[in-house]
């Protein structure tokens, strides 16, 4: 009698457990997706106003970049809902061909992509034109994540470890650096990192592999003149007002103009070409002129969430290896928000990303929307058990 009184007790509470869990998961889940449809819609609301005044020269259409980027959002928006319904594990299946995939087209952007300022990073295709580095970052999460699982019982060796480190980050990391393109890089390289931080890589392989990355993002940072004059208008961009620290200094005033509450959406006096890039990796001057200091906070305040949120889902992962593609995704995207807003506000120096969600990007948008399908995915899956 005894015996049977304890069985249905556990019973009981390993129902109680798993209902909690599922409440939890499907919390997580659900403030994903919202987060991402508030970012989205502001992201379109900033894209009409910063990109009006440039569209209508470009093109006599003030609505130009808004209905390129209406596009991308219904695309995404079919992308984020495949990816939250297809099980994270198929991803498994697809790491390697999707990863070769991504070094074709890094490698076909070097040989007939377009050019533009000194920098070869999109691909034309019929009605429209994309960026391979876009899909390049999703393809090393999965594909590192994937090799990282099958070797965990030998990554105590270092000949282990770096083998599959190099092969994928490394392969593309120079690749990207041929374009060039440093932002980017060190968005890979950021993900790159959470997956093996979240993968059984010992702790001393991270420590001399993240020094390492520092040593060599640090040389690249001045290996080329244009990035040593970022560097100096980071510094001091009064030095060359009209020059490097230009665009900087637009960004400031933009920012002080907006005041607390704002100059009222669509009033923006930076968009008329006093802001250079006001509608892609300064859009984040824009919302704080438009919307104010609380408006920036705001968005900030979403993407501090979305990180939060992405942790706990990859430590709540079912395995080990939705564990490493949820900490990639997430350190991606809180990264690249990290990057673009610090450059804005000028507290780290500018890299020419763009804010996710929320800048003038078809290629990023689609790609990060799906990625985010694929950490609802996990959310969904998740479980209080390690693998």
């Amino acid at each position: 009698m005894t015996a049977n009184v304890t069985s249905i007790a556990k019973v009981r509470a390993a129902a109680r457990d798993s209902a909690e869990r599922f409440r939890v998961n499907n919390r997580a889940a659900t403030a994903l997706l919202v987060i991402t449809v508030v970012l989205v819609v502001i992201g379109l609301g900033a894209t009409q106003s910063a990109s009006s005044a440039v569209a209508f020269d470009q093109t006599e259409d003030p609505y130009h970049f808004f209905k390129r980027q209406l596009v991308g959002v219904g695309v995404g928006t079919v992308a984020l809902l495949v990816a939250s319904r297809v099980p994270y594990r198929f991803y498994k299946k697809i790491a390697i061909p999707l990863f070769a995939l991504s070094v074709g087209l890094l490698i076909a952007v070097l040989i007939s992509g377009i050019e533009t300022n000194g920098a070869r990073r999109w691909l034309a295709a019929p009605g429209f034109t994309f960026q391979p580095s876009e899909i390049a970052k999703v393809s090393v999460v999965f594909v590192l994540a994937f090799l990282l699982e099958r070797k965990a019982k030998l990554l105590n060796r270092f000949g282990h470890f770096v083998v599959p480190v190099l092969a994928t980050v490394g392969v593309v990391g120079f690749l990207v650096m041929k374009e060039p393109d440093l932002g980017t890089l060190l968005v890979i390289g950021a993900a790159a990192m959470a997956v093996i931080m979240a993968s059984d890589t010992p702790m001393r392989f991270v420590m001399i592999l993240g020094l390492t990355a520092v040593i060599a993002a640090s040389l690249l940072a001045f290996s080329e003149s244009y990035r040593a004059e970022r560097m100096t208008a980071f510094l001091d961009p009064y030095a060359d007002s009209s020059g490097t620290g230009y665009q900087v200094i637009q960004g400031y005033y933009a920012l002080g103009n907006g005041g607390l509450f704002g100059v009222g959406l669509g009033a923006s006096r930076a968009r008329w070409f006093y802001l250079p890039n006001a509608h892609t990796d300064f859009i984040f001057a824009i919302i704080g002129e438009e919307t104010g200091l609380l408006g920036g906070l705001t968005v900030i305040a979403l993407f501090l969430v979305l990180g939060v949120t992405g942790w706990v889902v990859a430590s709540r992962a079912p395995d080990r290896f939705g564990r490493m593609i949820a900490m990639g995704i997430t350190v991606w995207l809180s990264f690249q928000a990290l990057v673009n807003i610090g450059g804005v506000l000028g507290v780290i120096p500018i890299t020419g990303i763009a804010l996710p969600f929320v800048s003038f990007g078809s290629t990023a948008l689609i790609v990060s929307m799906a990625a985010l399908g694929v950490l609802v995915n996990i959310a969904q899956s998740g479980v209080h058990k390690k693998p």
